[in-house]
């Protein structure tokens, strides 16, 4: 397999699991301002800037946050290059590389979401609701799109790449999402519980794991509780601990793997060594934790383009 062709569809893969993870944050930060005291429209949504990472981009361009604003810069600004529009066309490049590769069906089926994303976002952005039933659909196609690739296209080499890209990108976006929506923003001392409770619900609901952290955890939603479950649990696909397990065991079918797995032991390492007791209840300590899983997977992708795809220069 050319090493240029396993990068693109490493690449496809991490996009299209970076738009479903935006589209379903989007909502589900929609619905939970619903729930929550009044607050300035800044406070409201700056939260989701820092999430990418684009506050300093964002406040080039915007002097402070609003609704539209931030859904503006986030979906459909085309000179924000991290927005959701130019992840699309990204997506678009890199599947073209992939056309004998990714099943046919599939292959059309991301093509159509492209086409429907990239020239409805911006009529979509007008009204709440109109937004929120366009990112509902949206995230329905990118799940059948996951689910096709799943089940129609050979568990090749491949296919391990695609899934490399989607579990780095999993596990990068959890660790974002618990850092903003639980650190920085969740807990004050002045919150009372049932505030916290509806901050750390809305994380399990962004990532997709209400439901299965009432099954499993059997307790009400509380900080400690949920930290563990989303960082530690080893049967929920989007927890960092299912992310790395799974990212290393696609590795073990390539070669030359020794420098990825050692940047995923440290990070196993990590988690194995966490006190989630004492990093829920602290917010500081709590993002400086999260902040170093961020930087140390950062060194897992390195570690990953320098070892499997071709320099720089030649890309």
């Amino acid at each position: 397999m050319l090493s240029r062709v396993a990068e693109n569809i490493y690449w496809l893969s991490r996009y299209l699991e970076r738009a479903e993870n935006t589209v379903r944050l989007v909502n589900t930060h929609t619905h939970l301002l619903l729930d929550l005291p009044a607050i300035d429209d800044h406070q409201s949504w700056i939260p989701l800037i820092i999430i990418n990472g684009q506050d300093k981009v964002f406040s080039k361009v915007h002097a402070s946050a609003c609704e539209r604003s931030v859904n503006q810069f986030l979906l459909a600004d085309e000179e924000n290059a991290s927005s959701l529009i130019n992840g699309f066309k990204a997506i678009q490049y890199n599947l073209r590389s992939c056309r004998d590769i990714v099943p046919k069906t599939s292959y059309e089926a991301i093509n159509s979401l492209c086409r429907v994303f990239i020239s409805g976002v911006e009529n979509s952005i007008s009204s709440t609701s109109q937004r929120s039933a366009f990112l509902r659909q949206i995230e329905d196609r990118l799940l059948a799109v996951s689910g096709g690739v799943n089940s129609n296209m050979s568990h090749d080499l491949a296919y391990r790449f695609m899934r490399m890209g989607c579990y780095l990108e999993r596990a990068d976006m959890t660790s974002r999402i618990i850092d903003v929506q639980s650190s920085r923003h969740s807990f004050a001392d002045t919150e009372d519980i049932l505030m916290q409770q509806q901050r750390w619900g809305a994380v399990l609901k962004t990532l997709s794991a209400a439901q299965m952290y009432r099954q499993h955890v059997h307790r009400p939603i509380n900080g400690p509780d949920v930290l563990t479950y989303l960082l530690n649990d080893p049967e929920l696909p989007r927890s960092y601990r299912f992310c790395l397990s799974h990212l290393d065991g696609c590795l073990e079918h390539l070669q030359n793997n020794g420098k990825v797995s050692q940047s995923i032991a440290r990070l196993m390492k990590s988690l194995d060594t966490a006190n989630t007791d004492e990093l829920a209840h602290n917010p500081g300590k709590l993002h400086q934790f999260l902040d170093n899983l961020q930087l140390d997977m950062m060194s897992v992708g390195s570690a990953i383009a320098s070892t499997y795809f071709p320099p720089a220069q030649d890309r």
